[in-house]
C-alpha cells in the first residue's frame, strides 16, 4: 500500500480522513467497529498478541472505550504513542482523525499499521483479497484555533449524524433531541468523551488534549453542549462541509 511522501511534524494537528474502497460499508456491524478500536490501539502503541480470540478482541475494545487497563498479554506496548488523537469517528464507509503526531512524520507509520492491519481482519472475515483503503488517505493541518474547534465539532457532532440519519445534510433532521441521544450513546465516536459521559483509552491524555481542546474550563464544556443543542434545533435544510468530505 502506497502512501504520500509529506512531512507530518510532530506537534502539528492534523485533521485525517480514510475512506475504503468503492465505497464499501466497512463499519455497518458492531464487531467490525469493535475490531477497527482495537486495531487503533495496536497501531498506535505496539502490537497484538498472535494467540488473542476474535471474541477478546470485543471485550478488550469495549474496555478500551469505557477507559479501562488492557492487560498486556493481549498488547505489547512497544514504545510511546505514535499519535495523540484529539477526536476521532466511525462513518459506514470512512473514519475520520484528527490527531497531533508524537514524532516527526509518525502519522504515515501508524496509518499504514492501522488500514494494513485491519484490512487484513476484514479480508480474511469477508473472504475478499485486494485493497480495503483508498491508497492516498486526505489530510489537512489545522493551524488556527478556529479550524481547531471546527473540526472537533465537525467530527464528533457532523459526521455520526449520518450515521443516525443518512442524508440529513440535505434534508434537516427529524428529531432534535433524539439526534443528541444518538450522539450520546453512539460508541464509535469521542462525542460521548467530549461530554464528560467516558473517557477513552484510545484518545490522547488530558494534558494533551487540553492544548488543542475546545474545553478550557467547565464553563467552556456547558457552552459547547448549549452550541450542540442550538446546531441540532436549526435542523438545517443544507449542509455546508467544513472540512474534509
Amino acid at each position: 500500500m502506497a502512501y504520500r511522501r509529506e512531512f507530518f511534524e510532530k506537534g502539528q494537528p492534523v485533521h485525517i480522513l480514510s475512506r475504503a474502497v468503492e465505497g464499501k460499508k466497512i463499519f455497518e456491524k458492531k464487531g467490525d467497529c469493535y475490531r477497527f478500536v482495537f486495531q487503533i490501539y495496536a497501531a498506535n502503541f505496539g502490537e497484538q498478541s498472535s494467540t488473542i480470540r476474535r471474541k477478546d478482541i470485543i471485550k478488550i475494545s469495549q474496555n478500551l472505550l469505557a477507559g479501562e487497563k488492557i492487560p498486556s498479554r493481549f498488547i505489547k506496548r512497544r514504545q510511546p504513542p505514535l499519535v495523540h488523537i484529539l477526536d476521532f469517528a466511525l462513518v459506514k464507509n470512512h473514519y475520520h482523525f484528527y490527531l497531533v503526531p508524537n514524532f516527526d512524520n509518525s502519522i504515515p507509520v501508524f496509518m499504514r499499521r492501522l488500514n494494513t492491519g485491519f484490512a487484513k481482519y476484514f479480508n480474511l472475515k469477508y473472504e475478499r483479497e485486494g485493497v480495503l483503503f483508498a491508497t492516498r488517505y486526505k489530510s489537512v493541518l489545522i493551524k488556527t484555533e478556529f479550524q481547531s474547534n471546527a473540526v472537533q465539532r465537525y467530527i464528533s457532532i457532523v459526521n455520526p449524524l449520518d450515521v443516525y440519519q443518512p442524508g440529513w445534510r440535505r434534508k434537516g433532521l427529524s428529531n432534535w433531541q433524539e439526534a443528541f441521544e444518538f450522539l450520546r450513546t453512539y460508541e464509535f465516536s469521542s462525542f460521548p468523551d467530549k461530554i464528560g459521559e467516558r473517557r477513552t483509552k484510545i484518545l490522547a491524555p488530558k494534558k494533551i488534549e487540553k492544548i488543542y481542546s475546545l474545553f478550557k474550563d467547565p464553563q467552556d464544556r456547558k457552552n459547547h453542549l448549549n452550541f450542540i443543542e442550538d446546531f441540532l434545533r436549526e435542523k438545517l435544510s443544507s449542509f455546508q462541509p467544513l472540512f474534509l468530505e
